[in-house]
């Protein structure tokens, strides 16, 4: 078990990896508890919950929606639940993003905490205090920054997520050495089987690294004004192809990512050798590294992501490996770049 204490200009958060579901109850303070799950989690790891109103949803970016919220808001108005009560969020990244959402607004802020029992969420969705919703199929428009009190992150966890969903996480772990840590990267290249395989020390090896990795950033620009926007590297796509394509989230990042690259080498700023390490340790997980799609319903879907700002958006960039940059472009040059970028990256891909 190893720990990993975030500490931001205005708050903290404790992150324990290697941690167990079964004692999150000694991390919670005297008052009531509401835990909110899916059923899928429920179903497998209730025996382990500790005593509390459970607040089952239906797994899956369906349930992260304004309706639920509502539904759960009156749920809690219900229970009476107040600010000195708290909040457990059981579950993967669906779970973590709506119950901290919740947990952040009901009443003006109540405490919160995660148990994390997907990789995606352990390594990136349950870090860094970011909280929001969905709109008409679009990704976090709606949401807050705000820090968990603590994050566990159950590697046991993992064993039961369907393959699938297991080697979606990987992407987020794959971005963090693409972006900005060349050993990680490194790392996972001589390590690859071994993840697939979840081998133990391995593993936590690299939920470790990326949560090390996610907390620097996050103590840097906790509200993303600056290098926090690095972590969208592949994300401005990966959103938009969810939209449009309804594939996962975990898919969507690969094939963002790799499609990021490509555009990195044909704008200059990265070597073809560092693209194609990219697209094969992505193609060893088994994740997709292309996807067929109409440029313009990409494009169109692109305009309405929050990383847009004013005439233009802020596009996350290769240099290298372990290497990004920031590149502001003009809404209608991004058209024309994912006209002919998108087609030269389906081809070299």
């Amino acid at each position: 078990m190893r720990t990993i204490d975030l500490k931001t200009q205005h708050d903290k958060c404790r992150i324990i990896i290697g941690g167990h579901l079964k004692d999150a109850g000694k991390l919670i303070p005297s008052g009531r508890l509401v835990i909110i799950t899916d059923r899928n989690v429920k179903e497998l790891y209730h025996s382990e919950f500790p005593e509390g109103l459970i607040i089952d949803i239906e797994p899956g970016e369906k349930s992260k929606t304004l309706e639920m919220a509502s539904v759960i808001y009156r749920k809690l108005l219900d229970y009476e639940l107040d600010r000195k009560d708290f909040i457990l969020a059981i579950g993967g990244g669906v779970v973590c993003d709506l119950a901290g959402f919740i947990a952040s607004t009901y009443m003006r802020g109540v405490p919160y905490g995660f148990v994390a029992s997907t990789l995606l969420a352990q390594v990136d969705a349950s870090i860094g205090g970011k909280n929001g919703i969905n709109l008409m199929g679009f990704k976090n428009i709606i949401g807050v920054v705000r820090q968990p009190e603590f994050v566990v992150c159950d590697l046991k966890m993992l064993t039961t997520l369907e393959k699938k969903d297991y080697i979606g996480g990987i992407a987020e772990v794959i971005k963090y050495g693409a972006m900005m840590d060349r050993d990680m990267f490194e790392f996972c290249e001589s390590h690859i089987q071994d993840i697939l395989a979840m081998k133990t020390e391995i593993l936590e090896e690299v939920v470790f690294r990326s949560v090390k990795n996610k907390c620097i950033i996050v103590e840097e620009d906790e509200y993303e004004t600056g290098a926090r926007m690095k972590l969208n590297f592949g994300h401005t796509f990966a959103h938009a192809l969810e939209k449009i394509t309804g594939i996962t989230h975990g898919e969507a990042v690969a094939v963002g990512m790799n499609l990021a690259s490509a555009v990195s080498v044909k704008l200059g700023f990265l070597k073809e050798d560092d693209s194609s390490r990219l697209k094969t340790l992505t193609q060893q997980t088994g994740l997709p590294v292309a996807m067929e799609v109409n440029p313009n319903d990409l494009f169109l879907a692109i305009r309405k992501d929050k990383k847009k700002a004013g005439s233009g958006i802020q596009l996350i960039l290769l240099e290298g490996i372990g290497k990004s940059l920031v590149h502001f472009t003009d809404i209608d040059i991004m058209k024309e770049i994912l006209n002919d970028m998108y087609r030269y990256s389906i081809q070299k891909l």
